[in-house]
This record gives structure tokens, sequence and C-alpha cells, in this order.
């Protein structure tokens, strides 16, 4: 029974399983990916620190504050593409290194048409627009001699207080059980874990993904000065997940487990299909030639996801043994995202200096899944619990050098962390520096392109202990560069 090529593979989906796997992906964390937007779209915007809730003028004020659309008196048709370099700088178990990875997608597609009216404005836009990338990569090492993942998957549970089919279940569905790296203490009655540390251990976790919008909105003048705007999005995208983790007996510390235990593998992986609606509103004072007041709303965006997820541990032994278990399932549920609210101004210095500001209020505890599910309740009440309301802060400007029909840009942004524990502490905040430029190729054409560097810190858990603090973290310092080209053609 005990030979290489005597693989033990158990698919079980029964109920017990489900619910040991079915908030697999969907914890608290979840609910806050899909309620961000990343840097979002149009490189005029982004050079600017996307501080355009005030100010912008051109096919991204679909997706920034639509009232900005009324200030267009001619079609545009706007295509961009954006590129991601996410780097990361870890530190796991006393060992630095580094990891970096790229992405190139299609940011923005669209086109404004501006109806003609005897006075006032009336100006419609539609397109598509990639608000958030989900890209990032970190593979990390090092030797644990205190703790395993095994410890944290084999749960303490005195086997006399379950029934005979709970605890059939329990042992069936456990994974260190069934690799034989857990075992029944016969006096205590519980499991208890073979492998407890001296171990190296290794983790490469890789993520992908977006979020679309597919955006119809329009734009009008209700006063000589002002404007109002809507945009109706319909939400696209998806996420993936995939994380091994390896822990290995590179000491041979492990003798007798049944035969010499070499090697430990757990490999997670989800698939996340999203779909959903939001809506944007907008509205903007225009003083000519001296300045711009916006303010935006964005509903709720009200998500429903369809997931599956799968569980895959293997053990490894010096005589040739090797054991697999497996599980694997689907589930779908609905998330609803905050409210935000922004407001943002700018100001005409001259013809040729444009300086402008937003402001950007979320509260992150009105993030909630929508579920019967009990497990997923309790993430509601974990949500009010770790998150807490933040403020973004934009800041841009934009000098205009006519004689040679360049626009020169630059900006700044900073996204607060909205982890409570994270106050008072800025390495975790979100900032980002940008730059950009405008070419005025013609009287029609305008080449904007844009380059923005973000950096924060954050970290991860493989897994938990409730003995041990922080058994297998990997502290993280984010560096990420991203450049977006953008082509605008008025007509």
């Amino acid at each position: 029974m005990k030979k290489k090529d005597n693989i033990r593979i158990l698919q079980l989906a029964g109920a017990v399983v489900l619910l040991a796997h079915v908030t697999l992906g969907q914890f608290a964390e979840d609910a806050l990916r899909f309620s961000q937007l990343g840097l979002s779209v149009g490189a005029r915007s982004l050079g600017m620190g996307n501080a355009t809730v005030g100010s912008v003028n051109d096919y991204s004020a679909l997706f920034w504050n639509p009232a900005g659309l009324a200030s267009m008196r001619s079609y545009e048709f706007s295509v961009g593409l954006s590129g991601q370099s996410f780097g990361n700088d870890a530190t796991f178990l006393g060992v630095n290194s580094g990891s970096r990875i790229t992405s190139t997608n299609l940011n923005n597609l669209g086109f404004v048409y501006p109806v003609p009216t005897k006075r006032g404005s009336l100006t419609f836009a539609f397109g598509y627009g990639r608000v958030n990338d989900f890209t990032s990569n970190v593979t990390v090492e090092g030797f644990n001699p205190t703790s395993s993942m095994v410890q944290s998957q084999t749960p303490g549970t005195n086997l006399n207080n379950l029934s005979a089919n709970d605890r059939r279940d329990l042992l069936d569905s456990n994974i260190p059980y069934q690799l034989y790296l857990a075992e029944i203490d016969t006096v205590n009655n519980v499991l208890v874990p073979l492998v407890t540390g001296n171990v190296k251990q290794t983790a490469t976790v890789r993520e992908g993904g977006g979020l679309n919008h597919w955006s119809f909105g329009g734009a009008m003048d209700v006063a000589p000065n002002l404007a109002v705007g809507a945009t109706f999005n319909v939400v696209s995208g998806g996420y993936t997940y995939d994380r091994e983790f390896i822990e290995t007996d590179v000491q041979n510390f492990y003798t007798g487990v049944p035969n010499d235990f070499s090697r430990f593998t757990f490999e997670s992986t989800i698939k996340s299909n999203l779909s959903g609606y939001n809506a944007l509103f907008g509205l903007m004072f225009r003083k000519q030639g001296v300045m711009k007041l916006g303010l935006a709303v964005r509903t709720p965006t009200f998500y429903e996801i369809e997931e599956t997820f799968t569980d895959d541990g293997k053990s490894f032994f010096d005589n040739g043994d090797f054991y697999s278990i497996g599980f694997s399932n689907s589930t779908k549920y609905k998330i609803t995202t905050p409210i935000v609210l922004s407001g943002g101004a700018s100001f005409q210095l001259g013809e040729w200096l444009v300086l402008s500001g937003d402001a950007e209020y979320t509260d992150w505890t009105q993030m909630e899944f929508n579920t019967d599910n009990p497990d997923l309740i309790a993430e509601n009440r974990d949500i009010k619990r770790i998150f807490k309301p933040t403020t973004n802060l934009r800041g841009g400007a934009e000098l205009t050098l006519w004689d040679l029909g360049l626009r020169l840009r630059g900006g700044i942004v900073w996204n607060p962390s909205p982890y409570k524990a994270d106050e008072g502490s800025a390495s975790y905040d979100q900032l980002y520096f940008t730059s950009g430029l405008g070419l005025m190729v013609d009287d029609n054409t305008t080449l904007n392109i844009a380059y923005a560097l973000g950096t924060w810190k954050t970290f991860r858990d493989n897994y938990y202990l409730s003995s041990i603090p922080n058994p297998s973290r990997t502290s993280e310092r984010v560096n990420t560069n991203n450049v977006n080209v953008t082509l605008s053609y008025r007509f």
C-alpha cells in the first residue's frame, strides 16, 4: 500500500467539507479587494495624480465626474493602454527575497458625442475602462524552527465529544491525518500533529485578474455655470489566486513519521468571476478661466460572485511513499461595496497653469456580504471590527507650453490604510508619485503619457496558531510602476 505509485486521493463533497472550505476566499479582505478601484482610467488624469473630480474635461470624466462631459463641444474618440510592473521585496523568517511580475491591458476605449443645442450643452459618452488590476506575485523561503502548517490544520477537537458520523467526517476531511502527518492521541483522544517545526518553508503566491467598467453616461448644463452628469456602469471581471506552500525536512529531523518524513506540499487555488453594477453622479461648477468645483457620488457596487476553490495536499517520505488528498467545491455569494463621496477643485492661473486637488471619503465598515451562510454573516461582523473610514487625498498640476504644443503634469496620491490596526503607521498607506505629458500632435489629436510610482508596506500570514504569534508571516514592501498611454482624437 505504501508505494510511490499507490496514490491515495480523496474527493469529498459532503456537507462537512463544504462548511470547512466554503469561506476559503470569502474573507473580509476579499470584500475590500473588490471594493477598491486602482489608478483607474485616463493618462491625463493619472499624470495629475487623479486629482480630476474638479477639472476633468475628456472621456475619462465618465469614470471620475460625469458632469465634466458637459464642457466638451467636440466629438472625441479615445483609446488607451496601461502597463504595470509589480515588485515585492519580502522578508520571511529573517530571509530577504524579491520578485517581480508585469501585466499589460487595454485601459480605455470610448466615444463622446455632444448633442447640438441652442444653448447650454448636452453630451453623451460610452465605452470601456479597466479600473483595477489584481496582478501580484511573491516567492519566499526560510527555515522555521518553531512551527508548521501541519499544526494549523490539525484541530484540537476532543473526538469523544463527537458523534460517530461527525468523527468519521472530521477524520476523512483532515488533510494531515489523511497524509499520515497527524495521528490520534489515544490517551486524550485528540488529533496531534507529527510535524511541529524544524522545517524549511517555501511559499509562492500568485494573483491575477481585474475589474472592468462598461459605461454609459451623459451630462448637461442646468445653469450658465453649472453642470450635472451621471454614469451607469456594468461591472465585470475576475480574480485568481494560487498559493503553493512547501515544508521540507532539510535537516532530516523527522525519522519516523511514519517512514522518514521528507516533504509536505499544500496548494490552494481560487477562481472568482464577478458581475455587478453601480452608478456615478456628478456636479460641476465652472467659472471660466478661474476655477472649477466638482462633487461626485458613487453608489455601492452590487456584485454577484461565482467562485471555485481547491485545496490539494501531498506528503512525501524518504522510503518512496507518497500520499495525496484533494478537496474542491464552488459557491455563489453577493457583496455590496460602500458609497464613495468625492470632492475636488481646480484653479486656472493665467493661460498656462492648472492646479487641482481632490478628497475622497469611503466608510469601509459598510462593505457587506449578502448571504444566508452563517460563516459569511460572521465576516460582516469582522468587517466592522477590522476596518475604518478613510479619506484619500490627491493633488496635481498641469503646465501648458503653447508654443511647443506640450503639457507637462505632475501629481501625488495618498490612500490611507483602511485597517484599524494600521492607524498611526503611515508605512502601510499607499503613496503614488505621478508625472505625465500631453503632446498636441495636431489640431485634432492628442497623445497623453503618464507614469506612476507607488510604494507601501503590507504583510500576509501563511497560517495561524493560537499558541504562537505570527508563526509564518511574510513582511512585504511593494513597489509598483504604472504606465498609461492614451490617444484622443477630437473632431
